[in-house]
C-alpha cells in the first residue's frame, strides 16, 4: 500500500513529534490504518516515529468514548485537563468529526483519501484551522493525498474537486485554500 508507506515517512518525518488529526471518508479504511499502525509488526516504524499514542475514532464509538478520546487530543480546546503520557498524538478519524468540534491543539491534518464534496474538506480543515489556535505562529500544515494517477484518469475527482472549489471561490464563499488553490477573497461592503 503506497499511501500507507508515504503516511508512515510523513509521520515519522515531518510530522515527527506533532499532534496529527487524519480524516478518512470511509470507516473501514480509518480502521485500517489504525490498525497497521499500532500492529506488533509496526513496533519498529513506531518507535522511529517517538512512539506516538494512537486512537481512532468513528461511528461505532460510543459518545461517552468519542468525548474522552477527544478530551484526551485536544484538552485545552476543549477545556479538559489530560497529562502529556496521556495525551494521543495520532487521531484517524471519519467524518464523524468533520463539524462542531473544537480540535485547534491539533496543528496539523492529513486528508488520507478525498471526498467529493469540497464543503466536506473544508469543513475538516476548520476542526484545526479555528480562532485562537496556539499554532498562529508556527503554522498549520494540511496535507492531501490525491489519488494515484490511475484511479483519477477513471474517476476525475481531483477535476470536479478543482471545479466546484472554483465555483465557490467565484462566489466569493472561499475563505481559505482546500486543495492548495489560490483564493481570492472578497469583501461585501
Amino acid at each position: 500500500d503506497g499511501n500507507l508507506q508515504r503516511l508512515k515517512e510523513l509521520l515519522a518525518g515531518d510530522l515527527r513529534g506533532k499532534k496529527v488529526l487524519v480524516f478518512s471518508s470511509f470507516k473501514d479504511t480509518s480502521r485500517y490504518l489504525h490498525r497497521e499502525l499500532t500492529s506488533e509488526a509496526c513496533s519498529p516504524w513506531r518507535a522511529s516515529a517517538g512512539n506516538p499514542r494512537i486512537r481512532r475514532i468513528d461511528s461505532g464509538n460510543h459518545p461517552d468514548e468519542r468525548g474522552a478520546i477527544l478530551a484526551q487530543f485536544a484538552p485545552l480546546a476543549n477545556g479538559k485537563e489530560a497529562p502529556p503520557e496521556q495525551q494521543i498524538d495520532i487521531l484517524f478519524s471519519t467524518d464523524v468529526l468533520s463539524e462542531g468540534q473544537n480540535l485547534q491543539d491539533c496543528g496539523s491534518l492529513v486528508n488520507y483519501d478525498l471526498t467529493w464534496n469540497p464543503i466536506r474538506l473544508v469543513q475538516r480543515n476548520g476542526r484545526i484551522d479555528r480562532i485562537g489556535s496556539p499554532h498562529a505562529e508556527t503554522g498549520i500544515g494540511i496535507y492531501n493525498f490525491f489519488p494515484e494517477d490511475e484511479l483519477e484518469a477513471l474517476l476525475h475527482l481531483i477535476e470536479q474537486l478543482a471545479s466546484r472549489i472554483s465555483i465557490i471561490d467565484d462566489l466569493g464563499l472561499l475563505d481559505s485554500s482546500v486543495l492548495g488553490e489560490v483564493v481570492h477573497p472578497r469583501t461585501f461592503n
